[in-house]
């Protein structure tokens, strides 16, 4: 199916609200300055960004160092607010709730058996069940706000790009952009970033690719978490943490309870970011295979045990590819694999016993599988059989499996960092297939826009018409 076919499929109507033909011709969409076909080189970014030439993911990978880095330096005192309102509302009885965002839904890096996770906020809200006295973390809630007022609950708060509080609100529907939360909050946290979300551009595509809303929303809660089971523990509170961690013993290196602990969670995830570059060959090689597969007829699938992690994260994001598939187990995506596919595994531990079950099962059907995710646990690799030991290549191996801090109280440690670490693997793997797509086709891939942008829809949805025509 040739472009201009493609259109025909799409009411005009739509395409006049739209201005998808305007789009097909390969002009720009909601206003946005991103290059057109024949602008520029490949990696060329928005004006006002990186240099001519520049990787997809060099540029994206700097700017997301450069954003941290802002928070860090402007938002530190705000985010230890939040430690001291979580801790302070845990030791008097309160409930602590969240609906932060940390990608492509608010529990990315928070499902159950979460190793490093503490059991002190609830990863949702119930307004039926919050009373007075309890806390809401949350950056992107489309709950019945007058209840927040009604019961007094500490709202602690930031931009998201699906609400009006973030900056290009203007381009949201109306139904997404009166949703705006700052007028409830007692403690903001601001991360500057915009409806669009992305800011890395490809010759011809409107929709920017790699979003930075869930990598800054997870270090951002894990920062504030950190600190909060410290002041906890200081005060003598004893907690739990969800996972498998043998339990802390007499012999653990305790932390510091009279320093901050944000900052050396930030350096740390800063560190193994920066090592994913050590990885990027792998990466590369696990790009062709997946451009492999799209070009000969197969597809590529992502699995995460939980759809809430990797399988959510790649499917329908916006700023990400529209050729992804998913698989996951809860709930439960059956798919049925051919040799012409790939599959990528997404882990959040290297040796667990569905992950196994499911590699199996990926294997029988002669799919070329791959994985990424923490290989390790406390500093070493398990005896046994792993998923990494048993995939054709295995990538984000500088993060580890349990949490970062032992907080003497908790009984495991608390704060991974392997959540914001596959984050980022994830994202270069995007932009190195993106990348491989342009250099053997000469086309770039489609990338999707957030529905809740004007316009978002109708070019997503002549996206797919595109994928289905060619399969990227």
């Amino acid at each position: 199916m040739k472009r201009r076919e493609a259109v025909r499929l799409i009411p005009l109507s739509l395409a006049g609200a739209a201005g998808i033909a305007k789009e097909v011709l390969g002009q720009q969409s909601l206003g946005q300055k991103g290059p057109v076909a024949g602008q520029g080189t490949l990696g060329m970014n928005a004006p006002g960004g990186m240099q001519q030439g520049c990787g997809l993911y060099a540029q994206y990978s700097q700017k997301v160092k450069i954003k941290l880095d802002w928070i860090r330096k402007t938002q530190s005192e705000n985010l230890l607010e939040a430690s001291y309102a979580v801790a302070r509302t845990v030791r008097n009885g309160g409930q602590c709730w969240s609906v932060w965002d940390t990608g492509h839904s608010t529990q990315n890096d928070q499902f159950p058996g979460r190793n490093g996770e503490p059991e002190i906020i609830f990863n949702d809200f119930n307004p039926q069940k919050a009373k007075k006295g309890d806390l809401l973390l949350a950056n992107r809630f489309s709950g019945q706000y007058e209840v927040l007022t009604e019961k007094d609950i500490f709202v602690i708060s930031g931009p998201a790009p699906w609400g009006g509080d973030v900056k290009g609100a203007e381009l949201l529907v109306p139904d997404v952009e009166k949703r705006r939360l700052r007028p409830y909050s007692k403690i903001w946290i601001e991360t500057n970033i915009t409806s669009v979300d992305g800011e890395v551009y490809m010759p011809g595509e409107p929709a920017p690719i790699g979003p930075f809303s869930g990598i800054l929303g997870m270090v951002e809660y894990w920062m504030i978490l950190a600190d909060a089971c410290r002041v906890l523990a200081a005060d003598g509170y004893t907690g739990k943490v969800k996972g498998d961690e043998p339990a802390l013993g007499e012999k653990t290196a305790w932390v510091n309870q009279s320093e901050p602990l944000m900052d050396n969670y930030y350096k740390t995830v800063m560190q193994q970011i920066e090592m994913i570059g050590g990885e990027i060959g792998d990466i590369r090689k696990i790009a062709k295979a997946a451009v492999d597969a799209v070009l000969s007829g197969g597809s590529v699938y992502y699995y995460s045990r939980y759809y809430v992690g990797l399988a959510t994260e790649a499917l329908g994001r916006r700023s990400g590819l529209m050729l992804n598939k998913t698989i996951s187990d809860e709930p439960k995506h059956p798919v049925k694999l051919t040799a012409k596919d790939v599959v990528i595994m997404g882990l959040s531990k290297p040796n667990d016993d569905v992950d196994l079950k499911y590699l199996d099962q990926f294997k029988a059907s002669g799919a070329k599988i791959y994985s990424m995710g923490p290989a390790i646990r406390d500093g070493r690799i398990p005896d046994g059989r792993t998923v990494p030991k048993s995939t054709l290549l295995h990538v984000g191996r500088c993060c580890d499996t349990y949490g970062l801090f032992a907080v003497q109280g908790f009984d495991q440690k608390v704060c991974p960092t392997s959540g914001p670490v596959m984050n980022q693997v994830y994202w270069a793997l995007q932009m190195e297939v993106a990348e491989e797509i342009i250099r053997r086709t000469g086309n770039t891939p489609g990338v999707l826009f957030s529905a809740a942008l004007k316009g978002g829809s109708e070019h997503n949805a002549l996206g797919q018409l595109r994928v289905q025509a060619r399969g990227y």
